[in-house]
């Protein structure tokens, strides 16, 4: 015998659409979980007057998300919208005891703390697969399939926009900005991209993995975060020739009882797991204490694949509630196991560094000179053959590791030099 519960969805836009496609059409997978039933009692939508693709009784449709919220025959609220109302639709969800699904990132990056607490005082559960990496079921790896490691190092490619962009500038199609446009036509950027281009987005998702992951109570605002809008094409091909190529990189890893975690664009070798991921496609490396190196990739965005990570949500939300299990919150709630994230200042790296230079004597000795002052020491140079119209050099320096703090100190002094012309540029490096 089946039992139901009762959907109320906030949001029927491209996922929430495909969130009911998938329930109207479940797959035999589903079918065989006898205890698996849902019925959809209520939809907030922004307008009803809206046509739609996907077909539904009309009669679910309200303009209002707290009518779906304190509708009694809602017991599990799914929250699509990423609107400036779901954090309050949420709480008060969950302070009626009602279980919630969403997908809202930047909610949980940012307050994720107070709805896990208030999801456990009220008996109700708080599921969010689709949060991270769309269909990728990176957050139920790291809390159930993992559960006996200590996780040692997390790598990610969390966002496509920037992948894509990053992976066509790497075929030589073109510049950042050309590429960018291009990526927004084909709809893989936004009208308005600078979430995905800031390196924000993936800092709100390497937030919430760092919670599972190493217990961090860091919100996307502490993670050290740079965005791809200065890569450019000579940046490219100078990887290129180091055997490295350049990627948005959301990296996390335990250091001396904190947690670093940044965000920015990074220099990975060619041959490495990460390098080979392309487009739109996104990947964790994940470092586990028992099992050894693991990598989930997929498609980190789009309709299906992150309607599969709600539904997904859904199905065990009600499985445990008929196999009369308690809430999956708990352990979510850091209390004093929580630990910090580190300053980026004392994080130690390697760095690429690129300059113009006048074509001049002495100009590497006192640049390494700095470096020497600063403990950086330097693994590898490489000059440019001269300017013939401006007499100028392109210089490339490769340092062996240093303290973000000690290489920012550098960098001041460098870009004085009267022989630098314009920004020296860096990048830093992993060797995954």
């Amino acid at each position: 015998m089946s039992d139901s519960i009762g959907v109320g969805l906030i949001g029927f836009g491209t996922v929430g659409s495909g969130v009911v496609e998938l329930l109207q059409d479940a797959p035999s997978s589903m079918r065989r979980r006898k205890h698996v039933d849902f019925s959809l009692q209520r939809i907030a939508v922004r307008d009803l007057k809206k046509s739609r693709r996907t077909s539904i009784d009309p009669a679910l449709l309200t303009a209002n998300a707290e009518e779906v919220v304190a509708d009694p025959a809602v017991q599990l609220v799914v929250e699509l919208t990423g609107a400036a109302g779901a954090f309050d639709w949420v709480s008060e969800a969950l302070r009626q005891g009602k279980d919630v699904v969403t997908a809202n990132k930047a909610m949980l990056a940012e307050r994720g703390e107070e709805l896990f607490e208030l999801a456990l005082a009220n008996g109700a559960d708080l599921m969010f697969e689709a949060s991270v990496a769309g269909g990728i079921p990176i957050i139920r790896s790291l809390r159930n399939g993992l559960v006996a490691n200590r996780v040692e190092l997390l790598y990610g490619i969390l966002n496509g926009t920037t992948n894509y962009i990053l992976t066509r500038m790497s075929r030589g199609k073109g510049d950042y900005a050309d590429i960018l446009k291009d990526a927004q036509d084909e709809g893989y950027a936004e009208p308005d991209p600078t979430m995905d281009v800031s390196g924000m987005d993936a800092a709100q998702k390497l937030a919430i993995l760092c919670r599972i992951a190493f217990h961090s109570t860091g919100t996307g605002s502490d993670v050290f975060c740079e965005g791809i809008e200065c890569i450019e094409k000579s940046d490219i091909e100078c990887a290129r020739e180091l055997g490295y190529v350049i990627k948005l990189l959301a990296i996390a890893k335990q250091q001396n009882g904190s947690v670093e975690a940044r965000v920015h664009p990074a220099m990975v070798p060619v041959d490495s797991l990460l390098a080979n991921i392309h487009d739109e496609f996104n990947a964790i490396q994940v470092q586990g204490s028992a099992v050894g190196p693991q990598v989930f990739s997929g498609r980190g965005a789009g309709q299906m694949p992150t309607a599969s990570a709600v539904v997904a949500d859904m199905v065990e939300l009600l499985e445990r509630k008929v196999a009369g299990a308690g809430t999956a919150i708990g352990d979510m709630i850091l209390g004093e196991e929580a630990v910090a994230i580190a300053s980026v200042a004392v994080v130690e790296m390697r760095y690429f560094l690129r300059a113009l230079v006048s074509d001049q004597p002495g100009v590497l000795e006192r640049i390494a000179r700095i470096l020497s002052e600063e403990k950086i020491s330097i693994a590898s140079v490489l000059q440019k053959e001269r300017d013939l119209h401006g007499g100028s050099v392109p210089l490339v320096i490769v340092t062996h590791e240093a303290s973000e703090a000690a290489m920012q100190r550098a960098l001041a002094q460098i870009s004085t030099l009267d022989a630098v012309q314009g920004a020296v540029k860096l990048i830093r490096m992993e060797d995954l």
